[in-house]
């Protein structure tokens, strides 16, 4: 933890691979899946059990922004936790609404 009245800096992509309670890796949405999704799809797709999304478009600015939390439930002390958080950025809009500027017939 940052000592205080000092700040850190947010890098994200971010990820968190275990219970910041308890410590332990086991979550619930893997954990409940197991047998029913093969452990290759499980691990390259990471079942969440919860996304959150905050969606801005910041004055002065052309192109939006994204902000995106993944969160699960740890099987050991039921504390809810975010297992990645991550910031997207789009890019500038097209003039005319993406075709060109052309005009459809």
């Amino acid at each position: 933890m940052a000592e205080e009245g000092k700040k850190t800096k947010l890098v994200l992509p971010k990820t968190f691979d275990k219970c910041p309670h308890c410590g332990s890796a086991a979550r619930f949405c893997p954990e409940a899946l197991k047998g029913d999704i093969p452990a290759e799809e499980m691990e390259k797709e990471q079942p969440v059990l919860f996304s959150f999304e905050y969606n801005a478009q910041p004055s002065g600015r052309l192109y939006p922004v994204k902000l995106m939390a993944l969160m699960d439930v740890c099987v050991e002390c039921g504390t809810v936790y975010a297992i990645s958080l991550m910031r997207f950025v789009g890019r500038p809009a097209l003039p005319g609404g993406g075709n060109g500027g052309r005009r459809r017939p």
